[in-house]
């Protein structure tokens, strides 16, 4: 490479490298960017969300990771009516995690109370002697509390940036003069097999925090310094540890040791240099980090690794973790925001009288090489055959008739569990899914029945409202699949024989096609519980809350909303606070009335091959249907209520029109293409208005 190409290089690299955590989340191979970049907060996480946290109860203790949904230990109040609590790193020392919020459950009646732990990390509660209590670190990460992260990771891209612009300025004129080659030739910069080598040896950072005192051979006399500051200054280390279990932190450290050393003058390194940028690579990043607890300890890490190698690389290296000390110090004090993002969970153990927290930097993020994600737009079908959106983004009319096949799309929300990740239990009748029984009758599904039929190389997902998905089966060599036109997406999960399929922000996990799991794009988590007929029993929040199902005959008759409750020293058992609704059928197995938890009911009639003709709504009301064609294939031509203000009536054509013919006289007009597609609408008052899209189902003209 000349130095003008060379040259040009760097001014390139500097110019994009605000882009850093962009390409950071494309080449990490993390659960979230398996998904489509759409999906809420997803694409915008960092990759380590949680830490790995070791719980003691009296001598025994256990290993467990921040997304362990089973993970609900259940502590009793001493009789001192005290509950002490206490959050550490898992460490020799005493390095605590404080200032974070504890919320204190008292699983008798439910009540919460938050404490706010002190900067030694500790806090207490007043609560009733042999009472059991559960400690949850935070509940669940809110879409604020992740801006407020990556606001501190722009702050310091920019700052990074900046001071790699200023040492640049300074080592330009030297390229500009110079005949020699340049040491990396463009290629250091941009090269992630240099990052995948350095990954996994950055780890040895946080191995040197936890327990400095093993580790004399690579700090000399500043180990002993390094212990004696974890009990003198905790907070100190504290914020060390954090930052080196902060991946995305380090990727920006990494990138900028990359370009920095690519764009160093060949004076300032020796020949030798060229033979180990990967081990000084790893050498400037955990210098870098030593630096935050210690300065010396920073400096006689690189003095001990590099010396070996000539005074001018050690200086080198030594300037540059000195010139990263003040941006980094200025980054550590936004230090809050990753504990509000990474330090979670559901804790319990007691040791001497006082609840313990003990956490340890879990590496979450995998390098993998930058891959091309499958895109396999297909439209979803109903039972019917036919094109179908999600029924929310399907244009109808009245209560409401789809517009795209004239099918009745009655969605009834009947309760809710409340929570981080809440949950609505939702129905929905499709008058194409009239033979098809998800356990509410002919006709009707649920927002819990959802299931995958594996086959060959395919995959058919039928989702909550009776509409299927064919999609390519996710493999090792090809482990995420898009679907742009059905706006979902299906990868590999983590456990053995995982898929997950992603959709509107809502992440469902499947195994052997049965679905176990609900989480949002912070992995928060809805367990699904079946019982020993393989039906869906509970849907459990993890935090005592859960949607009970009961059936008869097969058909779920009844959602209760319960709590884990125990009296004294009874075990704790669920309990129902609420009937949140109840279902009534009739002998052919349909829907026949939904009565509410206060005792409304509404009731449904149908012909004899389920389709619905009538609803009759708790306050008298009335809606009525007509309908051309019979069973699955019907098609709504009338649709009208018991009170004059609602007639409407359908007019179907061939080419995916329809007109609509109001009780006032006017008329509307809607078109759609065979992927279900709104490509034309003519408003009552004659307005025309066009759309356009591409194989891939994305908006590219609107008129």
């Amino acid at each position: 490479m000349t130095h003008a190409a060379h040259i040009a290089f760097i001014e390139h690299e500097l110019n994009g490298f605000h882009q850093s955590l962009a390409e950071y989340r494309q080449q990490m191979g993390a659960w979230y960017a398996r998904a489509l970049d759409a999906v809420s907060h997803a694409a915008d996480m960092p990759s380590l969300l949680g830490m790995d946290r070791v719980l003691r109860v009296g001598d025994s203790q256990g290993s467990f990771s921040i997304s362990d949904a089973d993970l609900s230990t259940v502590t009793r109040c001493p009789a001192g009516g005290e509950l002490k609590i206490e959050s550490k790193f898992e460490s020799v020392y005493d390095v605590p995690i404080g200032e974070i919020p504890v919320e204190v459950i008292r699983l008798e009646d439910g009540s919460s109370t938050v404490v706010m732990l002190d900067e030694q990390g500790k806090g207490s509660h007043t609560c009733v002697a042999g009472g059991r209590y559960q400690v949850r670190v935070q509940g669940g990460v809110s879409a604020q509390q992740v801006d407020a992260l990556f606001a501190s990771y722009a702050g310091l891209t920019a700052d990074l940036e900046q001071w790699l612009r200023e040492q640049w300025n300074g080592f330009k004129p030297f390229w500009q003069q110079s005949t020699a080659s340049a040491i990396g030739s463009g290629v250091l910069a941009g090269s992630w097999a240099a990052i995948r080598d350095v990954w996994d040896s950055i780890k040895l950072v946080q191995a040197i925090l936890e327990d400095p005192l093993k580790y004399v051979e690579q700090l000399g006399t500043e180990a002993a310094k390094l212990a004696q500051l974890a009990t003198d200054a905790p907070q100190v280390m504290e914020k060390a540890m954090l930052l080196a279990s902060d991946e995305a932190a380090l990727y920006l450290m990494v990138r900028t040791a990359m370009l920095w050393l690519d764009a160093l003058p060949r004076g300032e390194m020796a020949e030798a240099a060229a033979g180990f940028v990967v081990s000084l690579l790893i050498d400037l990043v955990i210098g870098a980090v030593l630096m935050i607890a210690l300065p010396a300890a920073g400096v006689a890490y690189l003095s001990l690794r590099l010396v070996k190698y000539g005074a001018r690389i050690l200086d080198a290296a030594i300037g540059f973790v000195r010139g990263l000390l003040g941006i980094l110090t200025k980054f550590m004090q936004a230090v809050n925001r990753y504990k509000a993002v990474a330090v979670r969970g559901v804790v319990g153990g007691l040791k001497q009288g006082t609840m313990q927290m003990r956490w340890r930097a879990r590496h979450n993020a995998v390098l993998k090489q930058k891959e091309r994600i499958d895109d396999v737009p297909v439209a979803a079908k109903n039972p019917q055959g036919d094109a179908a959106a999600p029924a929310d983004k399907t244009a109808t009319n009245g209560c409401p008739v789809s517009m795209v096949t004239g099918e009745e799309l009655l969605t009834l929300t009947d309760g809710a569990l409340d929570g981080i990740l809440p949950f609505e239990w939702t129905r929905l009748y499709r008058t194409s899914a009239v033979d098809v029984d998800c356990g509410l009758g002919f006709g009707w599904s649920h927002s819990l029945a959802q299931r995958l039929v594996v086959g060959g190389d395919s995959v058919v997902w039928t989702d909550h409202e009776n509409r299927s998905t064919a999609l390519p089966l996710p493999t090792a060599a090809r482990p995420a699949i898009t679907n742009s036109l059905a706006e979902a997406a299906i990868y590999l999960g983590d456990l053995p024989d995982e898929l997950v399929l992603a959709q509107a922000s809502r992440f469902y996990h499947f195994r052997d096609g049965v679905l176990t799991a609900i989480s949002d794009a912070y992995d928060n988590r809805l367990r699904v519980i079946r019982d020993r007929l393989g039906r869906i029993e509970r849907l459990d929040n993890g935090v005592g809350r859960s949607l009970f199902l009961r059936y008869e005959l097969g058909r779920i008759v009844a959602v209760d909303y319960q709590v884990h409750r125990a009296k004294g020293r009874e075990p704790y058992v669920w309990v129902t606070e609420q009937n949140v609704v109840s279902y009534a059928y009739d002998d052919a197995g349909r829907l026949v009335s939904a009565t509410n938890a206060v005792g409304e009911s509404e009731v449904y009639r149908y012909d004899d091959q389920h389709v619905i003709l009538e609803r009759q709504l708790a306050g008298g009301a009335s809606f009525f249907w007509e309908w051309e064609r019979a069973g699955k294939a019907a098609r709504c031509v009338r649709h009208w209520a018991s009170f004059s203000q609602m007639d409407t009536r359908y007019a179907w054509e061939d080419g995916g029109r329809v007109t609509v013919h109001n009780a006032d006289g006017s008329q509307e007009v809607y078109v759609h293409d065979q992927r279900a597609r709104l490509v034309q609408r003519v408003d009552p008052d004659g307005a025309e208005h066009f759309k356009s899209y591409d194989d891939k189902g994305r908006l590219t003209v609107e008129q």
